[in-house]
């Protein structure tokens, strides 16, 4: 069962929800073409009226310049609108590729990543996909096509005042590829250094006890503070390089606006053009520029939204369970009566040049009780976990019923195994959730015949709500109630 890739969910709401990708799309063009008009009717009202000391008939075009304004605005709120709402559409698609890839993937994955790195790919690199697509491509794509009208409209007044707005394009461009480079390294090891920050806090928060046991609050406190201290860093240099790009586009427009002043002025008449040519033409330069200035925000959030959609990809690219959907509960339990558990040359390690199990072959037969002693680091909660199809062995195989254990899909292991760790984990929910994990086929009348099993029935009835009580965490139960729970489960 494979993932959709980021561009995959993109081109799936663009085929879903063509209706608004359309209206996206005509929205841009109108916002774009609204734009252009402002400057045009400037230029007639200066020199049809003002030049000329005319007042009569002024409140027509004076009319048709305040419209047009509301118009854009209008056109800008929409175009805002459809984003954010395409831009919510792609993040819900996304996270949920996520969260379906995050109950395929291997056990090994989530001891080698910890809480807080996982979950910033689904937060954090999610939101600047959301950016990307938001206030990157779509915007950057706007703006292009305003640069391209402005750059028509002023050949139209003159061909000259063309030439020189043209003249600014290499100068912008070398400028953006220049910014746009170190964005994007800065941008990507800023991402990197955000998740090592997330994950310790909550490996932190998951490992209080020990760090209190043990009066490590100065260690990882010190911790932290270098991993802090390391996203400071890569935060600085994607400021730096932000905020020096904006002041230098501001510098080059006053220096162009000034240049064309100067060039239509009548002592040096190197620009014949009207008044209100002048002040459309300056009007139109600071349109020109105002685009070019946007775009190094919108290549800022390109850089940071290519980056998480590389983090994405590269997530949901990774090499998931092998299971075999066509096994079933029955056929595994009928197979169990033949030889419930077999090891046939197992071998495991978790690092290639240090085995934990080696060369393991014996046979665990039906009704039979094993018990596994062994001094700690051994492998016997290795050999668990290979047993329950979250490891795979190094070589050799682990057959549950005459099937591989690993590729038992994670649906039906429940019906097979009962599982006691040392430390229960709760799950967000009543008392009887942490029992049933939410699986519909499983009654309250069995949860409390369990319980009463067990011996909890009495210690949760005693609680305010019994078995529907909302837990927050372990505030209710002893240890060995825990263990207990775990039982039940």
């Amino acid at each position: 069962m494979g993932s959709k890739s980021v561009l995959g969910c993109v081109k799936s709401i663009i085929r879903d929800k063509r209706g608004l990708t359309l209206a996206l799309a005509l929205t841009a063009v109108l916002s774009v073409l609204a734009s252009l008009a402002p400057p045009q009717i400037m230029k007639f009202i200066i020199d049809k009226y003002l030049s000329e000391d005319k007042t009569a008939g002024l409140i027509t075009p004076a009319a048709i310049y305040l419209i047009v304004i509301i118009l854009i605005g209008i056109l800008d709120f929409l175009k805002g609108w459809l984003l954010t709402f395409f831009g919510q559409r792609t993040i819900h698609q996304i996270r949920l590729e996520m969260m379906k890839k995050l109950g395929i993937l291997p056990y090994p994955f989530f001891t080698q990543n910890s809480a807080g790195s996982i979950s910033s790919r689904i937060t954090t690199d999610v939101e600047n996909v959301d950016v990307l697509f938001s206030d990157g491509l779509v915007s950057m794509a706007v703006d292009s096509l305003k640069l391209i009208g402005i750059i028509i409209s002023i050949w139209i007044f003159s061909f000259r005042l063309a030439i020189v707005a043209l003249c600014l394009i290499p100068i912008v461009f070398l400028i953006t590829r220049f910014f746009r480079k170190r964005m994007l390294a800065a941008q990507t090891e800023n991402l990197k250094q955000l998740g090592k920050v997330n994950g310790h806090i909550a490996e932190s928060v998951k490992n209080i006890m020990m760090i209190k046991l043990f009066s490590k609050e100065r260690y990882m406190e010190d911790k932290y503070c270098r991993e802090l201290e390391s996203n400071y860093k890569t935060k600085g240099k994607v400021i730096i390089y932000d905020s020096c790009y904006a002041p230098i586009i501001q510098l080059i427009r006053a220096l162009v606006i000034s240049l064309v002043v100067i060039l239509s002025a009548e002592q040096i008449g190197v620009i014949g053009v009207s008044v209100g040519m002048v002040a459309a033409t300056i009007d139109l330069i600071s349109g020109l520029l105002a685009p070019v200035e946007a775009l190094g925000m919108e290549i800022q959030n390109i850089q940071k939204g290519l980056s998480g959609m590389k983090r994405i990809d590269e997530f949901l690219m990774l090499k998931e369970d092998e299971k075999d959907e066509n096994i079933t509960a029955e056929a595994v339990i009928e197979g169990c009566k033949v030889c419930a558990v077999s090891f046939e040359s197992l071998c495991f390690s978790y690092d290639k040049d240090i085995p934990v199990l080696k060369n393991m072959t014996f046979q665990i037969p039906y009704g039979e009780s094993v018990t596994l002693a062994g001094r700690t680091g051994v492998g016997k909660s290795t050999l668990f976990a290979l047993v329950m199809g979250l490891l795979q062995p190094t070589s050799g195989r682990i057959l549950i019923g005459g099937y591989a254990a690993h590729k038992v899909p994670d649906g039906i292991k429940r019906k097979i195994f009962g599982y006691v760790e040392q430390n229960f984990r709760f799950v967000p929910g009543s008392v009887a959730d942490q029992i049933s994990l939410g699986d519909p086929s499983i009654t309250p009348e069995r949860v409390q015949q369990v319980c009463k099993l067990v011996g909890l029935s009495e210690s949760i009835e005693a609680l305010e709500q019994g078995y529907d009580t909302v837990l927050s965490g372990n505030n209710s139960f002893s240890w060995g109630q825990c263990q207990l729970l775990s039982i039940a489960r």
